[in-house]
């Protein structure tokens, strides 16, 4: 239930705290995850979960793709198969690799792999809206107390991705998908104005 990746995650969670000038203790309050475990994360002493990973990263006004370093973004960006930055999370058994480097944009592509048998953790929720599209394999997405929604090969979802959501892989095989999460458009307004 936890996610490796380079050893500075730690590291980039700190900073990220530090730059908001919040204690531990803030962030725990804030987040529901616990000072002691908080503290074992930025010290690169324990993993995390994703779910966990993206309430920290949601409590900072961050994304995910701050957390890993990067060159100079071009115009078109291009990411070359095997340059995508990992997330990896083995005791889920998901790995979520990031397509685009962190630059100002209204998009966060990434291709999610879930293992069989792996699921997320916990639901997760993030500002603005998910479009997600499968590539192979079964997907089970839920929502809160709603039915889960089975996704196969070809199928598509869009959502309002603050409503907490999961995944889980339901196949014999592993289940690919590409997720495109935008940024909440009311955010943007409201920090514009």
């Amino acid at each position: 239930m936890s996610v490796s990746s380079a050893a500075h995650l730690g590291g980039a969670l700190r900073a990220l705290r530090l730059q908001r000038r919040a204690s531990l203790v803030e962030v725990a309050s804030a987040t529901g995850i616990s000072k002691s475990f908080l503290s074992l994360v930025e010290n690169d002493r324990s993993d995390i979960t994703i779910g966990r990973l993206l309430r920290l990263v949601n409590y900072y006004g961050a994304d995910m793709a701050d957390l890993f370093p990067q060159a100079e973004p071009q115009d078109p960006i291009i990411v070359k198969r095997g340059e995508q930055r990992e997330v990896l999370s083995p005791e889920e058994g998901i790995r979520v690799f990031l397509l685009a480097p962190n630059v100002e944009r209204t998009m966060n592509p990434s291709l999610g792999v879930i293992e069989a048998g792996g699921a997320s953790a916990e639901k997760a929720s993030h500002a603005g809206e998910e479009f997600l599209h499968m590539l192979e394999g079964l997907l089970e997405l839920s929502f809160g107390d709603a039915d889960p929604i089975v996704l196969e090969h070809g199928d598509s979802a869009y959502f309002k991705a603050e409503r907490p959501h999961s995944y889980r892989n339901v196949g014999e095989g592993v289940a690919r998908f590409i997720t495109v999460s935008s940024l909440s458009t009311a955010g943007r307004s409201e920090s514009n104005g």
